[in-house]
């Protein structure tokens, strides 16, 4: 369950994953309603996507929280302080953009005067008053992270699969499937 010196536990697996999964789902459902006119079948896509990213803040609050609980392996020794400080941007960049894209969302409805959907089940009313100038304000945060998360996202799994096809060490290996144990 546990992170080890040469790779990720379980835990942190399942919530690299999870979360991966719902974040590229977000873009998708983000993405799907960017282009519609308003209406019935846009309000229930933005709930679900609203109602998905209450979960992804879960999520990743939990993640962020068993990184700094559990640590994360080390580099392989051969890999350059380039790559290593790179790669270090790269993940905690993505943590950020992500906590600002979840936090933005909700923003954005809240300063609507909007409470946030949950799956139709209930909703949330955040206490922050409405406000355009704000709601405009989170809007534009929102509109645009997701290019910075896309981005960054582009660069980390370029970043894997160099590591794993042309360097071929155990990076990628580490986050999938474990690093082969010499016998």
């Amino acid at each position: 369950m546990n992170n080890t010196t040469i790779e990720y536990g379980s835990a942190a697996r399942w919530l690299h994953w999870l979360v991966a999964i719902v974040i590229f789902l977000m873009i998708w459902l983000g993405l799907q309603q960017a282009g519609m006119e308003k209406g019935p079948e846009k309000s229930e896509l933005r709930a679900l996507h609203a109602s998905i990213g209450l979960i992804a803040l879960a999520l990743m609050t939990v993640r962020v929280v068993w990184r700094f609980l559990d640590g994360a392996p080390a580099y392989p020794d051969d890999m350059p302080g380039w790559q290593r400080m790179t790669s270090t941007l790269v993940h905690w960049g993505i943590y950020i953009a992500v906590f600002v894209q979840l936090v933005s969302g909700p923003m954005t409805v809240a300063t609507n005067g909007t409470a946030l959907p949950f799956f139709g089940l209930s909703s949330i009313s955040l206490p922050v008053a409405e406000d355009s100038d704000a709601h405009h304000f989170w809007e534009e945060v929102h509109e645009f992270c997701w290019a910075i998360i896309a981005a960054l996202l582009i660069v980390h799994v370029l970043g894997a699969l160099y590591n794993h096809f042309v360097l071929k060490n155990t990076v990628l290996r580490r986050m999938t499937i474990g690093v082969k144990k010499d016998a």
